[in-house]
């Protein structure tokens, strides 16, 4: 698959070229879904890419995300193998993807360790995206904004042929997105947001590394870093939480990428269901985008979510580094054992989300006015916060920390609770393993459909309500509770 589209969009004004992304998504930039025909494909998954997958920053020495990753599924029969090395990038890459003539014994080559699935994941950084300091000019950085947009091309062009390679050797890809550096300004954050909404247009699964520890900056959050470059063991952790435990599954399975739905329907929720459709979460999220359309009657709670607060300490930690040491923050989150039920409900006309803490944000003006209204939670476990969106515009922001384990969709949930369910139609519902930026809420709000660490999509317009997302994750509808149906 090639990208023209992304030569020119890539010098065009930042807020222009955003919203071109998302119309080219939407209309001609997705491609039809591909199902994976795995065949007897090893259940072998290798991490191909620079240092972070390589696991460098890790104080605890488990590995990184990579480590992480074989943690959680080694048990359940997959074998996952780092492949990976410092300072490469989509160029210097591609000499690992197989030995030519006598193997060097010193590189670590793709092909030979006959992985069923490659995670392909290459920083914007080692491409050169950084912008050079005034009369500094090196090839390790971009001299001016054209030369930004050229690594940019360059980054999209080697990606997409690393892909092409990987399907050619019957090996699955999936990438990871692009992600934050400590340096970064406004101009790497802009190619990074951009890179990352080009990602979701292609017909390949991806993982939202960055919605996992972005800072809201394009940097790494406070506490999740040794040093610009990479992300230290507790921003490991949270990188590793944007993978959908279940995708490598669902891709053996041979579930296709998903595709906005066009049909007609929606789910009709009336009466009193404390929990109409509910998706409960088997392994530990914590970043989060909780989206759906709905269409109210009249007031009352339309979506709510459980789980656990997390507590957070900052500790100095000291690591030996070179020749000798370095010092950094380090984050450790914990759970408290504290329940919470958090929600999003019409109350007097507005929109209003009821935070975890007893904090709560609504729109200034009545705007629950019986029309169709797109409503994104995003939850930013790494900095501590959760934004609240309305038709892609920004409500507000409640400063929390959570770990969800249940997510209800047309009623408050917990039979302790005293609020009651609004009567309304639902469609689209969709869950993410991270949390999303303006960018993408904006996206989702005109229509586009984000597949990088995707764990719901359900488009509810017909039952039985399934999951088109690359994951097993399903949705329990109540009995009695909710119905699809196309009568308005």
């Amino acid at each position: 698959m090639t990208i023209p589209a992304c030569r020119s969009l890539l010098r065009l004004d930042r807020v222009a070229a955003i919203a071109i992304v998302a119309a080219l998504i939407l209309t001609t930039g997705a491609p039809p879904a591909v199902a994976q025909d795995n065949g007897d494909r090893p259940k072998r998954i290798a991490l191909w890419g620079s240092s972070v997958p390589n696991g460098t920053g890790d104080e605890t020495n488990r590995g990184g995300y990579t480590g992480r990753l074989r943690e959680l599924l080694e048990p359940r029969g997959w074998e996952v193998i780092n492949v990976s090395r410092g300072g490469d990038n989509t160029v210097t890459i591609t000499p690992r993807f197989e030995p030519e003539g006598t193997p060097d014994p010193d590189t670590r080559y793709l092909t030979p360790v006959d992985p069923g699935y490659v995670v392909i994941a290459l920083s914007l950084g080692n491409e050169g995206i950084m912008r050079c300091p005034p009369g500094q000019e090196s090839p390790r950085c971009a001299a001016s904004q054209e030369a930004q947009d050229a690594v940019a091309r360059q980054w999209a062009d080697g990606m997409q042929r690393l892909i092409e390679r990987a399907r050619d050797n019957d090996i699955v890809p999936i990438v990871g997105n692009t992600y934050a550096r400590g340096d970064f300004t406004e101009a790497e954050y802009a190619q990074t947001r951009e890179m990352n909404l080009l990602i979701n247009s292609w017909d390949v699964p991806s993982v939202n590394l960055l919605g996992a520890i972005d800072d809201g900056y394009g940097r790494w959050a406070r506490g999740f870093f040794p040093e610009p470059i990479h992300p230290n063991a507790a921003g490991h952790t949270e990188m590793f939480h944007a993978f959908v435990p279940t995708l490598f599954d669902a891709l053996a399975a041979g579930k296709p990428i998903p595709q906005k739905s066009d049909a007609p329907g929606f789910a009709r929720i009336r009466g009193n269901a404390r929990s109409p459709l509910t998706m409960d979460v088997d392994d530990t999220m914590r970043s989060f985008g909780l989206t759906f359309s709905v269409r109210a009657e009249g007031e009352g709670t339309v979506a709510s979510i459980g789980g656990e607060t997390l507590a957070h300490e900052v500790d100095w930690v000291t690591v030996p580094f070179r020749q000798a040491s370095l010092d950094f923050e380090a984050m450790t989150l914990t759970p408290t054992g504290r329940r919470f039920n958090a929600s999003v409900a019409i109350q007097n006309g507005r929109w209003v989300y009821a935070a975890a803490n007893g904090n709560s944000v609504s729109t200034l003006a009545p705007s629950a006015d019986g029309q169709w209204h797109t409503v994104t939670l995003t939850h930013h476990v790494a900095r501590g916060a959760t934004h609240f969106w309305v038709d892609g515009r920004m409500v507000g922001a409640v400063e929390e920390r959570l770990q969800p384990d249940r997510f209800v969709l047309g009623g408050p949930g917990p039979e302790w609770s005293t609020a009651i369910p609004a009567p309304a139609d639902y469609r689209d519902w969709m869950i993410h393993r991270a949390g999303l930026n303006g960018d993408e809420v904006r996206a989702l709000h005109e229509g586009t459909l984000l597949q990088s660490s995707l764990e719901l999509y359900a488009p509810l317009t017909a039952e039985p309500f399934g999951n088109a997302a690359q994951s097993l994750s399903e949705v329990d509808a109540a009995a009695g509770a909710v119905e699809a149906t196309t009568e308005e």
